[in-house]
């Protein structure tokens, strides 16, 4: 459902207020609810990055084992032997029927590599950016602690990526492959009862999303942002528009609040050459960006509470999970108290519903990794999987962890979402004990001029899109254009396989011409 918001009729100002106007003005406040931050188990305390990788996989495959194990019993019966790959199953029977554990690794031969960063000093040509680097000649492996086996039969491999936990049923094969006959993921977290069972207030509230809103760009449309303020501090519409305003407990803001061109400028000027007398703060435009971002914050704490998330243009750390924007960079906003710095993912508790969620990374990486083409079906696809973040730390950067990964999920959430995206989506996903989650890809501001409402009902909480819409014409978007053309090559039919081809044979030649250069 989608409500677009325009700027009221001249008679609407001009006319004198009514008797509902002034029991309006008399009666109603804005509503408060509840609210739990549970973002702790993101923050990073103490930080060291002495450590391997290789233990994230580890810890990753001992917790969520017991979850595989009890979705393998309920998917095939208890009479189904667990082996581990481990135990080397090479020594099993050749055609013995049983299932195994492990994580996913998908072999890529389009996947980024040092070969073409080096391949720029050898002054040869070097692969152009896609919005796919899936190819027909990707295979997947199991593997856990100790080694690795070939997957063949019944598995989507296309539609799945490296680090996903998966159960399989089938069975081993001479040379070490294993046919897989059927398969099963952790399935949804189970809900907490305390949650669960917290009364709901009979008064309607909202929460509203919104992301990508771009500050400092030279596209950006300020008439827009304006009217998404006006809207929600109860200035824009009439008395109805103003009451339903008043139910509106909370504003998250899920990353890239600050546009990526004011970064690239500072690089673009970093590389010319100049006098040292000559220099000057090229940040600047990042300054002003955040400047801007203090103002509009400040004009939407002055009445309801935010939370601000960063994210991948943001002024944060590049690693996941992304910790929280320092509040000294907005002095107004702070002012208030009303301005709270979260983590990137987010989960939280408002008014007795889970909200979690991320700014989008998770949800872009997977894109760019499978042949998946709907992101709504990726995110959901996380929930499956259990695990928020499961191409962390192969294709996505995230903290090397010893003995933790906080991204999987224990708990289920009533609200799930993911920040950034190019439109809107919903849905709603019901896990085996009945659990109903609502999912929802929150479009990109600077993209699309709209925002999400979701109203608080606990495990049936309802949402619509909101779009603020101007007619007044503004500097062209470049995003939009590149978010367009890589939807519609990532949408065209054969993705993936002609074309693929003559590049991968391309970067073997590429490897012989360097061999070459070594022999010499």
């Amino acid at each position: 459902m989608r409500n677009r918001i325009y700027m009221a009729e001249p008679e609407e100002f001009l006319c004198r207020p009514t008797a509902e106007d002034e029991a309006f003005r008399k009666t109603h406040t804005r509503s408060g609810c509840s609210y739990l931050n549970l973002c702790e188990r993101f923050r990073l305390r103490e930080r060291n990055y002495v450590t391997q990788y290789a233990h994230i996989y580890f810890t990753r495959l001992e917790k969520m084992r017991p979850y595989l194990e009890n979705a393998a019993a309920r998917e095939w019966g208890n009479e189904v032997c667990v082996k581990n790959v481990k135990k080397r199953l090479l020594e099993a029977e050749v055609g013995e029927r049983c299932c195994i554990i492990g994580t996913l690794f998908k072999k890529m031969e389009l996947k980024p590599s040092i070969l073409k960063e080096i391949s720029t000093s050898h002054h040869l040509l070097s692969q152009p950016p896609r919005a796919k680097l899936t190819s027909s000649s990707d295979q997947l492996v199991v593997e856990d602690s100790s080694q690795r086996f070939p997957l063949s039969g019944n598995i989507p491999s296309p539609h799945l990526v490296t680090g996903v936990l998966v159960a399989l049923l089938g069975t081993a094969m001479r040379g070490g492959v294993f046919e897989v006959e059927d398969y099963t993921f952790a399935g949804l977290p189970s809900r907490e009862e305390s949650v669960e069972t917290e009364e709901q207030e009979e008064e309607e509230r909202y929460v509203l999303l919104v992301s990508g809103l771009g500050m400092g760009s030279s596209w950006c449309d300020q008439l827009s942002l304006e009217m998404f303020v006006d809207y929600v501090t109860g200035q824009l519409g009439g008395v109805s528009d103003q009451r339903f305003c008043s139910s509106l407990v909370r504003v998250i803001v899920a990353g890239n609040s600050i546009t990526p061109e004011t970064s690239k400028n500072a690089e673009r000027q970093e590389k010319k050459p100049h006098a040292r007398f000559q220099t000057r703060n090229y940040s600047a435009d990042t300054v002003e960006a955040v400047k801007e971002m203090d103002n509009f914050l400040a004009q939407l704490t002055s009445c309801v509470p935010v939370d601000l998330m960063p994210g991948a243009n943001d002024p944060a750390n590049y690693q996941l999970p992304q910790q929280p924007l320092h509040l000294c960079m907005f002095p107004r906003a702070r002012a208030t108290g009303r301005l709270s710095s979260l983590t990137n993912p987010y989960h939280t508790v408002i008014g007795g519903t889970v909200f979690m969620g991320c700014s989008g990374q998770n949800v872009d990486d997977i894109y760019k990794f499978s042949s998946l083409t709907d992101r709504l079906e990726i995110l959901e696809n996380t929930l499956q999987w259990r695990h928020m973040l499961p191409t962390s730390p192969d294709t996505l950067n995230c903290y090397p962890y010893q003995d933790q990964d906080p991204f999987i999920m224990n708990t289920c959430p009533h609200v799930y979402f993911c920040g950034n995206q190019p439109s809107f989506q919903s849905g709603r996903i019901t896990g085996c004990d009945g659990q109903s989650v609502l999912t929802i890809c929150v479009p990109s501001f600077d993209l699309t001029h709209s925002a999400v409402l979701v109203r608080l009902r606990g495990g049936e909480s309802e949402v619509q899109e909101i779009e603020f819409g101007t007619s007044l014409s503004h500097a062209p978007n470049p995003h939009l254009e590149a978010v367009l053309k890589m939807q519609k090559e990532g949408e065209e039919k054969g993705e993936g396989d002609g074309g693929q081809e003559s590049r991968i044979e391309g970067e073997m030649t590429l490897l012989h011409l360097m061999d070459d250069d070594d022999d010499d």
